[in-house]
């Protein structure tokens, strides 16, 4: 139960980044999350920070794979908490703590 626990919190520190990453690229001199970055003619823009934007982008994708990954790995917690439950007979005596 406290390593599912800990995935949880892991999972709440990876959805806060992502949501200031969000926040950073949502600046008027970033690019947004799916903007383009170079103009019609295939040069940068001059009014956005394309490098930022694109570390910016980078490690958002990172964290969102990183966060299907650990949702994963609380599904299967969780289905093996329920199955010890479930053979046990009994409920667990300090329930988990989500908040």
């Amino acid at each position: 139960m406290e390593a599912l626990q800990a995935l949880i919190r892991k999972k709440d520190a990876l959805e806060a980044e992502a949501e200031s990453l969000t926040e950073q690229l949502s600046a008027s001199n970033m690019g947004g999350i799916s903007g383009p970055l170079v103009d019609r003619e295939g040069f940068p823009r001059a009014d956005v920070d394309v490098h930022a934007t694109r570390l910016l982008r980078n490690r958002l994708a990172c964290l969102n794979t990183d966060h299907r990954e650990l949702m994963g790995q609380i599904e299967q917690s969780m289905h093996a908490l329920h199955a010890a439950a479930a053979t046990d007979g009994s409920i667990c005596a300090k329930p988990l703590q989500l908040l």
